[in-house]
């Protein structure tokens, strides 16, 4: 199974999130906003492509409804359908599975 093949989940999100921004994983309450975790508009962003490196699948960044105010549990739940949805980097055509 490749990675892209292996299921993104919530849980799959909160250990990068702890991973690669160093965020206790206490602190990713349901209504801390991403922002109160230190996350802003670049942070987001770095976060975005951090998901797609781990998952190799593209995200149109543009069509998620994410900002720095948007609470963490809303934005992990955004974030997996997304990653779902998204076709894998580096297959010839992008294509969703």
């Amino acid at each position: 199974m490749t990675t892209a093949q292996i299921p993104f989940t919530e849980e799959s999100l909160k250990a990068l999130v702890v991973e690669e921004f160093e965020i206790p994983a206490g602190q990713l309450s349901e209504d801390a906003t991403l922002e109160a975790l230190g996350l802003d508009s670049l942070g987001l962003l770095e976060l975005l492509v951090a998901v797609e490196a781990r998952t190799r699948r593209e995200i149109s960044t543009m069509d998620l409804p994410i900002s720095p105010n948007t609470p963490y549990s809303e934005a992990a739940r955004i974030v997996t359908r997304a990653v779902a949805q998204a076709p894998v980097i580096g297959s010839g055509d992008l294509v969703a599975e």
